[in-house]
């Protein structure tokens, strides 16, 4: 089904992985809130069209930098 899904990615966007009916992407490139959600939606919506009618699209979650930051204030490399 991977095979399947990766022509149909959006510019901007990176293939994470498919877990079950799970499809995780990345964003490669800058894009305004209502922009993302609005092609993430139409993107959802052709995977189900042309791929399998249960597909849901997540982005990949990032962490909270300023918390990394914390964390890692005063390690030494």
């Amino acid at each position: 089904m991977e095979a399947d899904i990766l022509p149909l990615l959006p510019p901007g966007t990176e293939f994470v992985r498919l877990q079950g009916r799970r499809v995780t992407l990345r964003m490669t490139a800058p894009m305004p809130t209502p922009e993302r959600g609005h092609m993430l939606l139409e993107f959802e919506r052709r995977l189900r069209r042309e791929v399998d009618a249960k597909l849901e699209v997540f982005l990949e979650p990032k962490g909270d930098v300023n918390t990394l930051r914390v964390k890692l204030r005063g390690v030494k490399l």
